[in-house]
């Protein structure tokens, strides 16, 4: 596992990945930047280390390190997850690696929302990461994409692709009832910005009366605004897996209220399946695929951030009436254990390394 952006305790690359290739019996690594102290757990695989370098010496400095320990390591496949290391996977790929893209975010679209990209720059930035996501695709041995759409982009482009999302292991979530103890409080986990929705959050449980708590990590400039919301906004910062599931466990409503930005629109948020998994009706923008999920399970509701009014009045309406939220909830649960088990998503991956891993190590 080769990432230069992530770091080790990625949830989607150190929690599921990693974890389920190494249960499966695979001897696997993963080079990325260091976990914060105390966040990796128990491991059951090998951790390599990566340095902290400014952004614009990241894909060259890191990058090239990243291969040559991903080489040194003697490993038969190497699945890097950052586009920025595709140069340097088509070198491992030239040196016998079998080699897989694994490929969390639709990055052209993910451009627009990348805020130290100048404005002018973005549509050919965009472009640039288009074209050679194409022209690549196929080199690789295989792609593994989070979303459908992104499954369906480089299956366009002719690769072979297979679909391993951001679904949940349901284990780390206590089994909900309709007795669960809820407080009356919403929750928001992930990073906190402007573009995910935290003016619209902030705002909607003030004019409710309804204690916000966010976690996850924030940027200055959002920390700042922050400073001014009521004593009821609370941001807890950045957490651990077990406080995460303590804190969605003891929650009444789970918000995902993200903007309309190009690389939102068919994204399939993980923090939706966990709102889910814990038995917390979900509240969404309006977004495509985000709306589609939470409708097929009957979980809860999608809302205009343009309806202030609406939002208001939803967010009213289940903290003023909590068996509804829970029975909302709890149809959350069956269609998460379902439809979006990280059991089926693991089989998924493993079934793929089954094909790749008769191929013998590079010389």
């Amino acid at each position: 596992m080769l990432s230069s952006v992530h770091s080790a305790n990625d949830i989607r690359i150190f929690e599921k990945e990693a974890r389920s290739l190494s249960k499966a019996g695979h001897n696997v690594t993963v080079v990325a930047r260091p976990p914060r102290a105390g966040d990796a757990g128990s491991i059951e695989f090998k951790l390599i280390d990566l340095p902290a370098v400014a952004r614009w010496k990241r894909p060259w400095v890191i990058g090239r390190a990243a291969t040559l320990l991903a080489r040194a390591t003697g490993a038969d496949v190497v699945q890097f997850h950052d586009p920025e290391l595709i140069p340097f996977a088509l070198w491992l790929r030239g040196r016998g690696f079998k080699v897989i893209y694994d490929v969390h975010e639709d990055v052209p679209a993910d451009i627009y929302s990348k805020k130290w990209i100048p404005r002018w720059m973005q549509p050919l930035v965009s472009l640039g990461v288009e074209l050679v996501e194409r022209s690549t695709a196929r080199r690789f041995d295989a792609i593994v994409a989070a979303t459908p759409t992104i499954a369906k982009r480089f299956r366009d482009f002719g690769a072979a692709v297979t679909l391993v999302r951001n679904s949940v292991r349901l284990e780390e979530f206590v089994e909900p009832t309709d007795n669960t103890p809820r407080k009356r409080q919403a929750v928001y986990i992930g990073h906190v910005s402007f573009n995910r929705g935290l003016v619209e959050m902030v705002e909607a449980c003030e004019a409710a009366g309804l204690p916000l708590v966010l976690a996850g990590s924030i940027g200055a400039i959002e920390a700042d605004w922050l400073r001014t919301a009521s004593a009821m906004i609370i941001h807890r910062g950045k957490l651990g897996r077990s406080e995460i599931a303590a804190l969605l466990n003891e929650s009444l409503i789970g918000l995902c209220l993200f903007q309309h930005e190009p690389n939102h629109l068919f994204a399939m948020p993980t923090k939706i399946f966990e709102y889910m998994a814990a038995g917390l009706p979900v509240v969404t923008s309006d977004l495509p695929r985000s709306t589609e999920i939470v409708e097929a399970a009957g979980c809860g509701f999608s809302v205009s951030l343009d309806d202030k009014k609406g939002l208001v009045e939803l967010l009213s309406l289940l903290a003023d009436e909590p068996r509804r939220a829970i029975e909302l909830g709890l149809a959350g649960r069956t269609a998460v254990a379902r439809d979006y088990n990280w059991q089926h998503d693991a089989a998924e991956l493993n079934n793929l390394y089954g094909r790749l891993s008769s191929v013998g190590a590079p010389a």
